[in-house]
């Protein structure tokens, strides 16, 4: 599978940044992973970390080198993850349970697998335009759904930042599995937080993708999606790929994944505890710095 890739995660006009995204392969499998870190929850950048951290370890885990059952696999993984951040508030006595959103794409053999839980958004592009813009589980968006509501003025309603629906909550997580979608060359898939998809309408997306790879459009996007929040908007970020002809001959480039080619970087258990643990230390260091 060749791609043309782009990841970045920028803090905005925020303290510190909460987002957090991963990209996962095999030589026969993508995965694609967005969370967002639930600013009103304490710590939500712990939920977020655990969250890519484990998918990820799972992924390789599973990926030999495909997913046998990408949609059992989506389901048990999140539900996994939901119970680590559980345990993990558990074990560290925090006064809070750190929650997150998640949207997590599987590309293979010319499939799209995706689900998530919260506002975090999947848009699927191809030739013919905007396919498929996952739905936010928020408030607004359930007025939306039931025409009380326009997504005009979704933008400034006064609960527009309230979901129903994330990892870490007293109740478990509903993971909304979408349809597959039948993908090939020309295809882009973006994967990104409400800081940015917030800034942008569809037809924009649809115009500035026409014709044009994810390395082509989303360093021009998220520049805009941020000068348009100014001071006071929200971390953003995006992961996103488009997929390439398989004939294609392609240079040393770092926007270019050839998964035949390039070797996995894989994860495990060791690198989310040492993340994890990192996290833990800044955690206990800012609070005696509040204490103080």
């Amino acid at each position: 599978m060749k791609l043309s890739i782009f990841q970045e995660s920028r803090v905005g006009g925020r303290s510190y940044n909460q987002d957090r995204l991963a990209i996962a392969h095999t030589q026969e499998a993508v995965m694609l992973v967005m969370a967002d870190g639930m600013g009103g929850h304490m710590r939500g950048e712990v939920a977020a970390q655990i969250t890519v951290d484990l998918l990820c370890e799972l992924f390789y885990q599973q990926a030999a080198p495909l997913l046998s059952h990408p949609n059992r696999f989506l389901v048990n993984a999140i539900s996994s993850v939901h119970q680590v951040i559980l345990e993990y508030a558990t074990d560290h006595r925090l006064p809070d349970v750190p929650s997150t959103t998640v949207v997590v794409a599987i590309l293979q053999r010319g499939y799209l697998y995706w689900c998530h839980v919260g506002d975090s958004r999947l848009y699927l592009l191809d030739g013919g335009g905007l396919r498929l813009r996952s739905r936010d589980h928020s408030q607004v968006q359930r007025l939306i759904d039931q025409g009380l509501l326009t997504e005009e003025a979704a933008k400034t309603h006064p609960e527009r930042n309230k979901i129903y629906n994330c990892l870490g909550a007293s109740g478990e997580p509903d993971i909304d599995i979408g349809e597959r979608q039948d993908i090939g060359p020309g295809c882009s898939i973006m994967l990104c937080t409400d800081g940015l998809w917030s800034q942008v309408q569809d037809a924009e997306l649809e115009k500035v993708f026409s014709g044009r790879s994810v390395n082509q459009v989303m360093p021009a996007l998220i520049n805009v999606a941020e000068r348009r929040a100014g001071n006071g908007g929200d971390n953003l970020s995006a992961v996103a790929v488009t997929l390439l002809e398989d004939d294609l001959a392609l240079g040393e480039r770092d926007d270019i994944l050839d998964t035949e080619k390039t070797p996995p970087q894989k994860a495990d258990r060791l690198i989310l505890e040492s993340n994890l643990a990192t996290m833990h230390q800044e955690i206990l260091a800012s609070q005696v710095g509040k204490d103080s």
